[in-house]
């Protein structure tokens, strides 16, 4: 009896020793996690900061970006953009309309300018010549009043003989004088007037300079602005809810923000957009807030999920300025041989783009490309037999180089703006494409990551389903 009491005890130590140890193990396990947990929250509030700080500063920079082309911090781009055309109404005169634009400008400015400096040159050595030919009348009026006091002295010593004779000459003599007199004074009034026009002709070019000087820098601060807009995401991604397949932003309606506008989703690594590569898209679906909205999973990727303080980027939208493109080339975005440019038009205008010019596919040219234009989507050329076309597609690129407008190809703007047009159909032959016959696994099923939890219902192919959704 003692024998199996002792069993017993010895029994119930062992699983008590056993117990101890499991619960040993598992309260360091969950500490060691709460330790991993807490430092990656301390290091995402210290990534946190650093964004608002450089945010902050990116709303200085732009404050100071204002200032130095002279627009209240209030100003808003369009504003801004009349200016401009003020400027080139104000300055631009004479300048035919198909060339109305800064390179022009300035080149007339700069020709004004030459002009304005010769000519100061030549009123210059005009003051120059008048001023001497003053000193040289002086000159010569002094040697003339001393001939005339001679020739009164030796009048004076015949005065006795000569009376009569000297009165005549006295009066021819002092007339003489007195019309030397009015001459001196007439010339002196002259150059006196002469100067006076002079200098108010150099205030006045010397004004103008600066004046021309002014509207240059504002035109090359312009340019830098669009070139680094270029290179800036629009926002960032504050919070993911990978169940429901949506996210939030940073911006709302206060930023010029519309509902169904679609942004790339890049790493928040990567530096400039234009170069990354795109890891998701999205559409915004509600305004919640001045700076925060809601917005669909369109397509992503389970073995890259979108990750919070991830940045995203719209090649058309820009926050409180839309954004000008031009259109030339035939477009086929689905591979039907059909041409597909009012789909670009609505995907530009749903954004909140705008269209300055068109090489329409008829060969007619709309509209006019000018330095605010900021791309020119070039689709498929046209081939040589097509003159009219091939006439239209030319003018309008001729004025995207003028302005310094950047091409950018249809597949090139259809990725930044996140777009993935719908397959309709599937090509045989030589025009087949691999992925048109993807493997499948049986009855048509998509393998999942381990970690997800969609239902068996939902394991249809991915891109079937984001299909459906657009």
């Amino acid at each position: 009896m003692a024998a199996r009491e002792n069993q017993g005890l010895q029994l119930a130590l062992i699983i008590f020793v056993v117990l101890t140890i499991i619960l040993i193990v598992t309260t360091y396990m969950f500490f060691s996690s709460y330790q991993k947990e807490k430092e990656a929250n301390k290091s995402l509030a210290s990534e946190n900061t650093s964004k608002d700080n450089a945010a902050r500063d990116a709303i200085k920079e732009s404050e100071a970006f204002k200032t130095a082309i002279g627009a209240a911090l209030t100003d808003k781009s369009p504003d801004v953009d009349g200016r401009i055309k003020k400027d080139l109404e104000t300055y631009g005169k004479g300048i035919p309309e198909e060339n109305g634009n800064y390179r022009f400008l300035v080149e007339q400015l700069g020709t004004e300018l030459k002009t304005a400096n010769t000519r100061i040159a030549e009123l210059t050595a005009q003051n120059k010549e008048l001023a001497d030919k003053v000193k040289s009348d002086e000159v010569a009026k002094s040697a003339e009043i001393a001939q005339y006091k001679k020739t009164v002295a030796d009048t004076a010593n015949d005065l006795k003989s000569e009376r009569d004779k000297f009165g005549k000459d006295r009066a021819g003599i002092t007339n003489e004088e007195a019309e030397l007199a009015k001459k001196f004074d007439a010339k002196r009034k002259e150059h006196e007037e002469l100067s006076k026009q002079s200098s108010a002709r150099i205030a006045e070019l010397t004004g103008d300079k600066d004046k021309l000087r002014g509207t240059l820098d504002r035109i090359n601060d312009e340019k830098q602005r669009d070139k680094k807009a270029n290179e800036v995401p629009d926002g960032k991604v504050t919070w993911i809810n990978q169940v429901s397949r949506v996210v939030w932003i940073n911006l709302g309606a206060e930023d010029g923000l519309r509902r169904q506008t679609s942004f790339s989703v890049f790493d928040r690594e990567v530096s400039n957009p234009i170069e990354g590569d795109r890891k998701a898209k999205i559409e915004v679906v509600r305004l919640m807030e001045p700076h925060l909205a809601e917005a669909r999973i369109v397509e992503d990727d389970f073995s890259n999920p979108i990750m919070p303080g991830d940045q995203i980027f719209s090649v058309v939208w820009e926050a409180g300025r839309p954004e000008h493109f031009a259109l030339a080339g035939f477009m086929d975005i689905d591979g039907d041989g059909e041409s597909d440019r009012q789909r670009i038009r609505d995907l530009i205008t749903l954004n909140g783009g705008v269209i300055d010019a068109e090489a329409t596919d008829d060969g007619k040219k709309t509209g006019r490309v000018t330095i605010n234009t900021r791309y020119i989507i070039q689709g498929e050329e046209p081939k040589e037999t097509q003159e009219a076309k091939i006439g239209a597609f030319s003018e309008i690129f001729e004025e995207a180089k003028l302005n310094g407008v950047q091409p950018m190809k249809v597949k090139e703007f259809l990725n930044y703006i996140g777009y993935r047009p719908e397959d309709r159909t599937v090509n045989l032959g030589a025009t087949a494409r691999p992925t048109d016959f993807k493997p499948r696994l049986p009855d048509d099923v998509q393998r999942l990551m381990p970690a997800s939890d969609r239902s068996r219902e939902m394991r249809k192919p991915r891109g079937a389903a984001a299909s459906t959704k657009d």
